[in-house]
């Protein structure tokens, strides 16, 4: 396998050079489907920031050596400025070694930004890409959400994820996977390394599908796939992603303000309600998600996850406005098997808090009004409600979850979505 998966690699590679959009859209793909990149090929070793590096020396070549495009940064200003934070707090953290913080940070820039920002730049020159790019997203969302599916009755069997865990030489754990952690079908991860990820691309996946509905092209393939992912929803085993949906479900209502849907939405979750108290086991759950107390459903209950709250302040006591340093959570737990208050930083809340304090809080709230008054001002809200959407699942996602490199999932989604609506725009004014 990893002999294939050089060959994809250096295919990137040398398409990136020859035909840039085309490597962009399998190193795309490559990116949903493949939750590794480590690859010995050809007596090279390929690693996430070399092809990173690479595909960004693709993007100059062609943008400025070959053409000399103008490159846009926009949709980046409020990541950008998040980002900008992180690095003025670690002068003042004391909790985790510097050249730490410093590698760690330039390997979230490389991973998390490099590919949506070329992705955007080709938007713009070439308008046509979009429909590349969406494609792409679709045939990676039915692969994966079919893969969901087979692995219903597998109990904790991953055949993919194992042949991958044998090139790394990591452990599979398949006792966190299995059903008796109170789940009907154990935990699924499909092509990703952790259920919790799965979940979050299955929540994603459905708003990005959502809005192309109204374009009204391939509406029963769009259709056919929502339900395919939504099924997963309810299978993956994660709870939280449930409930991410609903959150954002209610943010969109309250956005849309129109009394014909809302009556809509709440027929079709009475429906929903219905279907699930008729099945026991998954009554016991969803329902689940709500309770303040340890349930037989393995996980962090209501109860615990305010306690951990709690914990953050104890953790901070000594760094209060800097926190304890970039990743420090993460540091932390590569020493230790968990925190005895915060367990794993099961939210970005702890997260946030531990690592960068209270500024680091408030940098995140100027962070999510940024983004929320860019998406919002791009165009009608009809058209942004969507993206908006989007952003609104991922932060309660990760409030609730935690934030395991889901940004890097998140933006690629949303680059393609407010690609969209600069195609449709420029196609009006044309």
């Amino acid at each position: 396998m990893e002999a294939i998966l050089g060959i994809i690699i250096f295919l990137i590679i040398i398409l990136s050079f020859i035909k840039l959009r085309i490597g962009i859209a399998i190193y795309l793909a490559y990116l949903m489907l493949v939750p590794y990149m480590q690859i010995h090929f050809a007596g090279l070793t390929f690693s996430y920031n070399l092809v990173n590096l690479i595909i960004l020396l693709a993007f100059f070549f062609e943008f400025k050596v070959k053409h000399n495009y103008k490159i846009n940064f926009k949709p980046f200003i409020p990541f950008f400025i998040l980002y900008a934070g992180y690095f003025i707090l670690m002068l003042f953290s004391e909790g985790t070694p510097f050249d730490y913080m410093i590698d760690k940070y330039r390997q979230n820039i490389m991973q998390i930004f490099i590919l949506a920002f070329v992705m955007w730049n080709i938007i713009l020159c070439t308008p046509s890409s979009i429909k590349l790019f969406r494609n792409v997203c679709f045939i990676c969302i039915f692969i994966a959400t079919i893969y969901g599916l087979f692995l219903i009755r597998m109990e904790g069997v991953n055949p993919y994820i194992m042949s991958l865990m044998n090139i790394t030489g990591n452990e599979y754990d398949i006792e966190y996977l299995t059903r008796d952690t109170g789940r009907m079908f154990g935990r699924i991860a499909s092509v990703f390394l952790h259920p919790m990820t799965f979940g979050l691309y299955l929540g994603l996946s459905s708003i990005f599908i959502c809005s192309y509905f109204k374009k009204r092209a391939n509406i029963y393939i769009l259709l056919i796939l929502l339900v395919i992912t939504l099924i997963n929803v309810f299978t993956c085993g994660v709870r939280s992603v449930i409930a991410g949906l609903g959150i954002t479900g209610l943010f969109y209502l309250l956005l849309l303000r129109k009394l014909k849907a809302f009556i809509w939405s709440a027929v079709f979750i009475g429906i929903i309600y219905c279907i699930i108290s008729s099945i026991p086991e998954l009554s016991d759950y969803v329902m689940s998600i709500g309770d303040t107390k340890s349930t037989n459903i393995g996980g962090s209950s209501l109860e615990l996850r305010i306690n951990q709250l709690l914990g953050c302040f104890d953790v901070i006591n000594n760094n209060f406005l800097s926190g304890k340093g970039f990743n420090w959570h993460y540091y932390y737990l590569q020493s230790h098997t968990s925190h005895p208050q915060l367990l794993y930083f099961e939210s970005l809340i702890f997260v946030i808090l531990c690592d960068f304090g209270l500024v680091g809080a408030i940098l995140w709230i100027i962070y999510s009004y940024k983004m929320f008054h860019y998406t919002y001002n791009l165009g009608k809200l009809k058209q942004t409600l969507f993206p908006l959407s989007l952003f609104i699942f991922y932060l309660s996602y990760s409030c609730i979850t935690g934030e395991y490199g889901y940004m890097q999932i998140f933006i690629l989604f949303y680059i393609i979505m407010i690609g969209e609506i600069y195609v449709t725009q420029t196609s009006k004014s044309q």
